[in-house]
């Protein structure tokens, strides 16, 4: 799912991006695929805990997140309000092997909390679908 961002339009070198999954192979895939369409700074956290922490010490930091939804301990619901509650104010995408359904509430979610939503992705990533949204 795709959606339309004026804000999008920084060329891949230049984002600072925060991969947030709980599952190693996705993070390592994620980070890989994102370095491969020429972004260069991928900050990878296995859990809304470890990206809250980044986040509160520098919100500003990354210009991109990629958000695995669901997580152990705090779902990607819960740190989307987290997130937002800490400043962040950079670019989303979505990335879950959920239903359509799901994905769409997250979608509702993250419009809600103001988030400059790209689009979201299902599981697994390809590099044509994440380059369709940076």
């Amino acid at each position: 799912m795709k959606f339309s961002n004026p804000k999008a339009t920084a060329p891949r070198h230049t984002l600072q991006v925060l991969v947030v999954d709980d599952d190693s192979f996705q993070l390592e895939l994620l980070a890989d695929i994102l370095q491969a369409l020429g972004v260069t700074d991928v900050t990878t956290v296995a859990s809304g805990a470890q990206a809250l922490g980044l986040l509160g010490e520098h919100p500003e930091r990354f210009n991109l997140m990629l958000l695995d939804l669901h997580m152990p301990g705090m779902d990607g619901f819960e740190f989307m309000a987290q997130a937002a509650s800490a400043g962040f104010t950079g670019g989303l995408i979505i990335v879950s092997g959920q239903s359509d359904e799901v994905l769409h509430a997250a979608s509702l979610v993250a419009k809600l909390r103001r988030f400059s939503l790209l689009g979201s992705v299902s599981k697994p990533v390809g590099k044509a679908d994440l380059a369709e949204l940076i």
